[in-house]
């Protein structure tokens, strides 16, 4: 296996630039904050970016919990894996990291200065120490399973190569150790959205009562008792209605929604009031 190695300070755009790089040298997987990366996919591991903390943050990265490198190790291992790119912020943690991994010497360590423009970097360090962003090099839907509750948003860049345009696909977050302060969401700020998007249908009569729950990954499921104005196909305007309440969560707060239940406890005569 060739193992290559990323190297540049925090906030720098390492990670901004981790593709061109592997694309440039003819890597296939990638190791960036606790990932393994190949083909647009997250093969293995977990993301620094999720944890509570700076600290858990930096563990993660450098792979210092048994079964994450047990897990990152293997997959490396089943996949096959030629060559390597791995990111680090010093020539000792990229060290640390393929060390762990138990992966070849790093044959090549490429400093981001040297893929980079001053330009660049400074648009990179604006990015993650004034606006908290960090960027992960896999597509918005690679992620949203993993990060509920997290703000992120597409990356999509275009670049000429042998005369053909090539799409690359990264991701823009803000994990939650970036904030100055804790960010939460209350069970009644996901009320008061469910109940607003419900009311904008002219055959919902009332919504009656709401429950909330979440998976252990952090997705919700709603359960959401209305009543409607009768005639109506119930059960295809209950779909439409857990459709709109589904989109609106997670589109304003970033909270990924597995299932909204309508359940249509009453109908209400469009006359009777």
């Amino acid at each position: 296996m060739k193992v290559y190695a990323l190297v540049g300070k925090s906030g720098t755009g390492k990670s901004h630039h981790s593709l061109s790089v592997a694309r440039d040298n003819g890597i296939d997987y990638i190791i960036d904050d606790g990932l393994l990366i190949a083909d647009n996919r997250i093969i293995a591991g977990r993301s620094a970016k999720r944890a509570a903390t700076k600290v858990a943050s930096v563990r993660t990265a450098i792979f210092s919990e048994a079964d994450h490198v047990l897990e990152v190790r293997n997959a490396i291992r089943d996949n096959q894996a030629e060559s390597l790119l791995i990111i680090g912020t010093s020539n000792k943690m990229v060290a640390r990291i393929a060390e762990a991994l138990q992966v070849a010497p790093i044959e090549k360590i490429i400093q981001i200065e040297d893929v980079s423009t001053p330009e660049e970097r400074a648009v990179a360090y604006e990015m993650r120490n004034k606006q908290g962003k960090h960027v992960i090099p896999v597509p918005t839907f690679e992620l949203k399973k993993q990060f509920s509750g997290y703000f992120i948003d597409p990356l999509n860049l275009l670049f000429k190569k042998k005369g053909q345009t090539i799409m690359e696909e990264k991701t823009v977050m803000r994990p939650s150790y970036s904030y100055l302060g804790e960010y939460k969401i209350s069970p009644k700020a996901i009320s008061d959205i469910c109940t607003y998007e419900a009311m904008q249908f002219s055959f919902i009569h009332r919504v009656l009562r709401m429950k909330n729950d979440s998976t252990p990954d952090g997705q919700l499921i709603l359960d959401i008792d209305v009543s409607m104005y009768f005639p109506c196909r119930v059960s295809q305007k209950a779909a439409l209605v857990a459709r709109r309440i589904q989109e609106a969560i997670e589109e304003f707060t970033s909270i990924n929604v597995r299932k909204v239940n309508i359940n249509v406890k009453a109908l209400q005569m469009k006359n009777a009031e």
